[in-house]
């Protein structure tokens, strides 16, 4: 019995003594932006506590619960523990004698620099970083109302600029990373989506030779990625950052990493964003109104035929509607001679009555929009597993009736802990995008976005009894076409443009760790892409009546005009598949040496393999009730070549690359990193040689405040300063080191064809890859416990090697062929600041502001013989010449123009004008090597300076934040106003028009129009070289905007109200997007980023109503 009691009493000593070498520590994390609780934050005590401890184990830790509270019990002799959580800061908490319960707050990450990137191959903690990187942890306040995330970039990262091509649904926003880096290759961002780098994420360029094509720009593969899957988002920069990348991140490259689940209870997540998007406003167009563009009819109907060779010509078109109201009481010429009182009292009324009609194209051709987003998930997992299962639907409608686009979004990703050593995840992406848009003319009248700026504002397209009506003045033509009436909405309703993609991405991933210090990893990944396309094109259309009748042609044999196309539609079905497999296995080593020495190394290989497939089929004669088309009968290989009925394009590319990078840490002061990656492609390698380009890059970063001299200073958080140089390289996929030609039939003599090959491109066996030297120096600085964080970059890259087009001597048998001949560089500086401004209990103010400055220039580029236009080199590869026009004469309204010399001469005089024959057809005497000489150089079309600000202000659980972004510098060379030759009575015009010199308008500062009778040299060179005329520097003007990018008001339910519900967190947002634009006038456009292209849809204003529910 003593015995029995002695054992009792000695174990309860013992645990007791055991029990009091623990301590346990409670307590609760909340949110420092609104002070709700944190669920899921890791609490974790660092392993040097746990050494001191003499634990033998790893890890010690543990999470919070759905109210934020946790409890942890830890040895006494812990003093510190660490708590982390995705998009907050890192917060060290240290324990202290006597207090077990403790109220831990973590600040947003969002505001300033994130403790751990992910650069797509490794998570580098940030202290380590010795490259150009920037990351955003994405949250509503970031992504908002956008679509899309490359459109959510705008304004958030120094040295990214981002521009917008059009405002149509779905449309890819243009992303330049440092400049341009290429003249014909390659010139966006590598975009990697949790470790695979995607294909397909190319943006077609646009250009005033096929503007109208911005309505065909198809989505990129970023289109199909939801933004409320994303984490955050890493940009590399410099060499340091992209050269593990290889050959194709010259551009930069811009990491996505998704979400993941998280071990604990699931969580729930409903999102949902309803979004208005009000009319489009045209009046910014300044067009002629009604009165106006019928005075200015009458203006140019009055003035008397030209003679060319003794025959009558008339000066302008008889168009209009008072051409119409002339030639219909034969009054054309009693006009000419006695003017207005030379009409008829009838006539006379009916283009008066003209002045009375307005047509409001802004209501009837635009509307009110909405978009509706729809987005629920479900993550969480245990200790072997965790899961992200996510759900996305988007309705998004555009400003143009019909124009929309469908999204659907599936993701599921999955991660399984076999055990300490084995770790597997699979995740799953699939979306499909359904775009409906318009089929467009070749003149692009059926296109709202440009039949606005040109339709009569006296037109009515529809009579008293909803018949249509048509225009037939829109055909080209001296005269009325009563053949070729065109109606937009007769248009519209018989034709369709539906386009349909599937994307399906899958990514393995098998981790196997051997110890602390070595991982084996190896990720398969795959891409496929499906996109089907159905247009069709009625017969009661504009499009097809001219179509049939610019086909017609003579047949010798009936001795008659005949139509090659049969009458009915038109049907294309176009389908294009592009898929991508990569496998990519590494190894990694880290390792800590004397607390002192920090090694880490990583060396590893990835094979890729492309492929693309593309054919379309081409029907006409097409009855839509039938689904039948009708044969075409080709009389000879160049009418077969006009009217493709079958195409298919098939492309394969592979890549095989080897790569390792390292860095070595010495007291957590110095660090040095490198990397190396040799990548081969069958694009090159003609000459084997040049098949593989080694990529390479050093770097370095001295963390100057962990010295000793600096101790002192505890305001100052961190110092460090980072130097790097590399080589980056690039791939232009447009070109080929093997000879290109066409197979073809052509005729020999009538009736008898011969096969042939037509050679197109020369072969050059020394192709290779092109190649982008890069330093960089940067500081980081933050202070103030990281109430100030702030960096600055400064950058050299300059590029060598990169493909252009050599003229050749005729010898060769060849006109030219694409060689590694040219080079440009990029130099400029990044700013980065993150300011905590007030933080207390209740308010708090954070601001971010980027500011980044570039400047572009070619270095080395061949200038075609035949190219009149100055060539690239030292200037900026967008650079924009034009003739200086010195004044307008405000005797005749001549224009006189900037001779090399700086004199100011007319066109006559500059182009060395005579007519030898006296017959009003003059020559010039100019080369194009002489003319290269009469530009000059006005600026370029890419901001170099480029930024935004951001504010975000906190009270209790409401939040606002409100972000600018801004692009100065830049010019555009917009369309000109109106025609100076041949203006068309029969479109509607600017109203800069009437800013023009004439008779009635001395003061005008604007070219006078042109005749043959006034300054008939002008007017010759012009109506043969209209290039001339839009090349003037009248037309070239400045585009400097800031743009507010969006506001948001957000509101946190409190907790107290949501717990009962057992809802852990909702949120009601308000937001507005581009709902300011201040700068530089960009009158006669409604967006300053459509300035220059007449058919793309500006960037819309819209309200969007946010609503986010936890469970």
């Amino acid at each position: 019995m003593n015995k029995g009691f002695l054992y009792v009493f000695l174990c309860f000593i013992l645990s007791t003594a055991a029990d009091a070498a623990n301590r346990v520590v409670t307590g609760v994390v909340l949110a420092g932006d609104d002070n709700q609780p944190l669920v899921g934050v890791s609490i974790q005590v660092p392993s040097d506590e746990l050494k001191k401890a003499g634990i033998s184990s790893n890890t010690l830790g543990t999470i919070t619960d759905v109210n934020g509270n946790f409890s942890i019990s830890v040895p006494d002799e812990v003093r510190r523990l660490v708590f982390t959580y995705i998009g907050y800061q890192e917060e060290s908490l240290l324990l202290q004698d006597g207090r077990n319960d403790y109220r831990i707050v973590l600040q947003s990450g969002t505001h300033m620099l994130a403790d751990v990137v992910v650069t797509g191959y490794q998570t580098v903690e940030r202290r380590r970083l010795t490259a150009a990187v920037s990351k955003i942890d994405v949250s509503e306040a970031v992504i908002g109302a956008a679509k899309s995330i490359d459109q959510a970039l705008a304004g958030q990262i120094a040295g990214v600029s981002v521009t917008n091509t059009t405002g149509s649904p779905g449309a890819p926003a243009r992303i330049r990373i440092r400049g341009t880096a290429s003249l014909n290759g390659t010139q966006d961002p590598l975009w990697v989506m949790d470790g695979m780098p995607l294909e397909g994420t190319d943006i077609p360029r646009i250009s005033s030779s096929n503007d109208n094509d911005i309505i065909n720009m198809g989505q990129t593969a970023i289109a199909g990625i939801s933004p409320n899957d994303i984490e955050s988002i890493t940009i590399l920069k410099d060499a340091a950052a992209t050269a593990i990348y290889g050959a194709r991140a010259a551009n930069g490259v811009i990491v996505i990493t998704t979400k993941r689940g998280r071990s604990g209870k699931p969580v729930i997540n409903f999102n949902t964003r309803l979004t208005y998007m009000p009319n489009l406003n045209t009046s910014r167009l300044n067009l002629l109104r009604s009165e106006e563009k019928v005075d200015l009819e009458l203006e140019l109907m009055k003035e008397p035929d030209d003679e060319v060779f003794f025959s009558p010509v008339p000066v302008y078109a008889t168009k209009g509607g008072v051409a119409a109201i002339l030639t219909r009481y034969n009054l054309l010429e009693a006009y000419r001679k006695n003017g207005w009182n030379g009409l008829t009292p009838e006539a006379q009324q009916a283009i008066n009555n003209l002045k009375t009609v307005h047509t409001d194209w802004n209501d009837i051709l635009y509307r009110d929009a909405f978009t509706q987003e729809y987005n629920l998930s479900l993550s969480g997992g245990a200790e072997k597993i965790t899961y992200y299962n996510s759900l996305g639907y988007t309705k998004e409608n555009g400003n143009v009736p019909a124009v929309s686009m469908d999204r659907f979004n599936l993701t599921s990703k999955t991660d399984y802990r076999l055990s300490k050593v084995l770790k597997l995840g699979f995740s799953l992406f699939v979306n499909r995008r359904k775009n409906n848009t318009f089929v467009t003319d070749t003149y692009g009248f059926s296109n709202p976005n440009y039949y606005s700026r040109i339709a009569n504002p006296y037109f009515a397209p529809f009579s008293a009894d909803s018949r249509y009506l048509y225009d037939y003045d829109i055909a080209t033509g001296n005269t009325r076409d009563l053949k070729q009436g065109f109606n937009i909405f007769e248009e519209r309703a018989n034709s369709s443009d539906e386009a349909t993609t599937t994307a399906i991405n899958s990514i393995f991933d098998a981790e196997l760790r051997f110890g602390d210090h070595w991982k084996l990893s190896s990720q398969v990944g795959v891409q496929w892409e499906q996109y089907e396309q159905q247009r069709y094109v009625g017969q009661e259309t504009f499009s097809m009546r001219n179509a049939r009748i610019n086909s017609h042609y003579w047949d010798n044999a009936s001795k008659t005009n005949k139509y090659l196309l049969p009458e009915g539609g038109m049907h294309k079905t176009t389908d294009r598949t592009m898929s991508q497999i990569m496998w990519k296995t590494l190894g990694e080593y880290k390792n800590t040496f004397a607390d002192s020495h920090d090694v880490q190394a990583m060396i590893g290989s990835e094979i890729r393999k492309n492929r693309y497939d593309n054919h379309s089929v081409n029907g006409y004669g097409y009855n839509p009730r039938t689904l039948t088309t009708k044969p075409l009968i080709f009389r000879d290989e160049a009418q077969a070549r006009a009217y493709p009925l079958y195409t298919k394009n098939y492309q394969e590319n592979a890549f095989a690359s080897f790569f390792a990078n390292g860095s070595y840490s010495l007291m957590k002061r110095y660090i040095l990193g490198a990397s190396v990656r040799m990548d081969g492609s069958d694009l090159f390698g003609v000459d084997k040689k040049y098949r593989y380009l080694p990529i390479y890059s050093v770097s370095g970063l001295w963390r100057i405040s962990n010295e000793a001299f600096l101790q002192s200073y505890d305001r100052i958080d961190n110092l460090a300063l980072r130097l790097s140089y590399g080589l980056q390289g690039n791939i232009d996929k447009n070109t080929s080191p093997f000879l290109i030609g066409r197979y073809e039939n052509i005729s020999i003599l009538p009736g008898v064809t011969e096969e042939n090959i037509t050679i197109s491109d020369a072969p050059n066996s020394k192709l290779r890859w092109e190649k982008t030297a890069s330093y960089n120096l940067g500081v980081d600085f933050s202070a103030i416990e990281q109430r100030i964080n702030l960096s600055i970059d400064y950058y050299y890259r300059k590029g060598t090697d990169l493909i252009g087009t050599r003229m050749l001597p005729l010898e060769n048998g060849f006109t030219s062929m694409s060689i590694n001949w040219a080079s440009m560089e990029n130099r400029g500086i990044e700013v980065n600041l993150q300011t905590r401004n007030i933080m207390t209990k209740d308010f708090s103010w954070y601001t971010s502001f980027n500011f980044a400055y570039n400047r572009n220039k070619v270095l080395r580029q061949m200038v075609p013989d035949n190219q009149t236009t100055p060539g690239l080199e030292g200037y900026p590869v967008g650079a924009i010449f034009a003739l200086e026009v010195k004044s307008i004469d405000p005797q005749t309204g001549r224009i006189y123009i900037a001779n090399p010399e700086g004199k100011a001469v007319t066109l006559e005089e500059l182009y060395g004008a005579s007519d030898p024959a006296g017959t009003g057809f003059y020559e010039f005497k100019t080369t194009p090597v002489q003319e290269r000489t009469f530009y000059k150089y006005i600026g370029s079309s890419d901001a170099p300076y480029t930024g935004g600000l951001m504010n975000t202000f906190t009270y209790h659980n409401w939040e606002l934040s409100v972000n600018f972004a801004y692009h100065l510098g830049a010019y555009v060379r917009t369309s000109p106003s109106y025609k100076i030759v041949g203006q068309d009575p029969g479109h509607n015009v600017n109203r800069d028009i009437l800013e023009r010199w004439s008779p009635a308008n001395p003061t005008g500062t604007l070219p006078a129009l042109l005749t043959r009778k006034t300054f008939p040299a002008d007017y010759s060179l012009i109506d043969n070289r209209g290039d001339i005329y839009r090349n003037l520097s009248i037309w070239v003007k400045k585009q400097n905007y800031i743009r507010l990018q969006n506001i948001r008001l957000a509101y946190r339910m409190p907790a107290v109200f949501l717990h009962p519900l057992h809802i852990s967190g909702a949120t009601l947002a308000l937001e507005g997007r581009n709902l300011l634009v201040f700068g530089s006038s960009y009158k006669n456009y409604m967006d300053p980023e459509s300035m220059g292209n007449l058919y793309a849809t500006p960037i819309p204003k819209s309200i969007t109503f946010n609503f986010n529910l936890d469970f």
